[in-house]
């Protein structure tokens, strides 16, 4: 307990220099953790047969730009790329095989609005975060370039930390960015939403 009271005492000491600022812009990454992922079911009946394609999860890198507007409320508009992969799942009554069809590639645009739980200048500041966006997802083989996306609009929300140390500083955040299903123009049974959890540190400079 002692040892962990110095730590709190050293973290808020190194900082205590940092002032009120009107902007963030820093650089993110992290990992996105797919629920539902499951994004195409087809049965067939006649061979008590099943084909399931799914996402895996993956890593994500982006950046963040960041504006104080009031004290406690703030708001910014974020980018994000995120690197997973698309799996086909074909199960019969007397066998099962997995095949691994490639890289999928999106691209996350997103404006969130914050509500930190202490002012501009100080040190630690806890916040929650709503907003909303779109995110394009493309398929193996394509160039996330070429624009042959599948673009859903989605939102997200969660929270986070943010730790100011003089001119600069570093936040954690957790979210979930809620969008369709994407792949329904080339895939059967495309339907629901797909559930794209955010864990992301990001590093970055305060501006005057």
């Amino acid at each position: 307990m002692k040892h962990l009271l110095s730590c709190v005492v050293l973290l808020v000491a190194l900082a205590v220099p940092a002032w009120p600022q009107s902007a963030e812009m820093g650089i993110s990454a992290g990992y996105g953790s797919l629920g539902d992922s499951d994004i195409s079911v087809t049965e067939i009946a006649a061979t008590a047969s099943r084909e399931t394609y799914s996402l895996s999860n993956g890593v994500r890198i982006g950046a963040r730009m960041g504006f104080n507007t009031r004290r406690f409320i703030g708001h910014e508009a974020s980018y994000a790329y995120q690197h997973a992969r698309l799996d086909v799942l074909a199960s019969a009554p007397d066998a099962t095989e997995t095949a691994d069809l490639g890289a999928i590639r999106a691209h996350h645009f997103y404006y969130n609005g914050l509500l930190h739980a202490a002012p501009t200048g100080f040190p630690v500041r806890p916040f929650v975060t709503g907003g909303g966006g779109f995110s394009s997802f493309f398929l193996p083989g394509i160039s996330s370039l070429s624009g042959g996306g599948d673009t859903k609009f989605g939102y997200n929300y969660g929270g986070g930390v943010k730790l100011n140390f003089f001119q600069y500083g570093i936040r954690f955040d957790v979210r979930n960015h809620v969008t369709g299903k994407p792949f329904g123009r080339y895939l059967p049974n495309v339907d629901g939403k797909l559930n794209n959890t955010e864990f992301s540190v990001t590093f970055y400079v305060l501006l005057g």
